[in-house]
C-alpha cells in the first residue's frame, strides 16, 4: 500500500460502544490502523486522564497520539416517550487517536527538524 493511500490515524475512529473496557478500545484502534497499514505500538496503557476518555498512548511510525474513547459518532435512538415511536439523532462512543504534543507544543512535520 503506498504512503498516501493510507488513512491518517487521527480520521480513524472505531466505533465499540458506551460500555467498551479502555484496553478494549486501543486494542480495536490499533487493529484499525494496522489494517490501514501503518505500523503501530503501545507506549503507553496508563490512561493520564481516566475520565476524560483517555484509554492510553500509541506510537504510531514515530508520532504519538493519544487513544480516547468518548461521545463521538452520530447514531439514531428509538424514543418511545408518549406511547409513539420516534428516531432521535445521539451522540454514542468511539474511540479515536489526537496526536500529542512534545514539550513545547511542536508536532513534528514535513518541511521542518
Amino acid at each position: 500500500m503506498a504512503l498516501d493511500e493510507r488513512t491518517d490515524p487521527a480520521q480513524i475512529i472505531a466505533w465499540v460502544g458506551n460500555f467498551a473496557s479502555r484496553e478494549r478500545a486501543v486494542d480495536v484502534w490499533m487493529h484499525l490502523a494496522t489494517k490501514a497499514g501503518w505500523q503501530v505500538a503501545t507506549a503507553s496503557t496508563a490512561p493520564e486522564d481516566p475520565d476524560n476518555g483517555n484509554c492510553g498512548i500509541v506510537e504510531v511510525e514515530g508520532l504519538r497520539y493519544r487513544i480516547r474513547l468518548t461521545p463521538r459518532v452520530r447514531t439514531d435512538l428509538a424514543d418511545d416517550e408518549g406511547c409513539t415511536l420516534t428516531w432521535r439523532p445521539v451522540l454514542s462512543h468511539a474511540e479515536w487517536a489526537e496526536p500529542v504534543l512534545e514539550p513545547g507544543n511542536h508536532i513534528p512535520y514535513r518541511g521542518r527538524t
